[in-house]
């Protein structure tokens, strides 16, 4: 996980990685398993910079939340 002080540029693919399988999860479960693939491939396939950019977003909002 990044840290406010420094971005760990050599995990950053696990990390993004890690953080997608936590996202189609969850559209998994609010959803059903053919959204949840279907949200995979899009991500993968059709813009995976979507991907990062909402991993950045969630790891802003848990370090305001931490009050970092």
């Amino acid at each position: 996980m990044q840290t406010a002080e420094r971005v760990e540029y050599s995990n950053l693919e696990a990390d993004v990685i890690a953080w997608m399988k936590g996202h189609v999860a969850q559209v998994k479960e609010d959803f059903g398993e053919g959204e949840a693939y279907a949200e995979a491939v899009r991500l993968l396939d059709d813009d995976p910079w979507q991907a990062l950019q909402w991993y950045v977003e969630d790891v802003r909002r848990g370090l305001k939340t931490a009050g970092v």
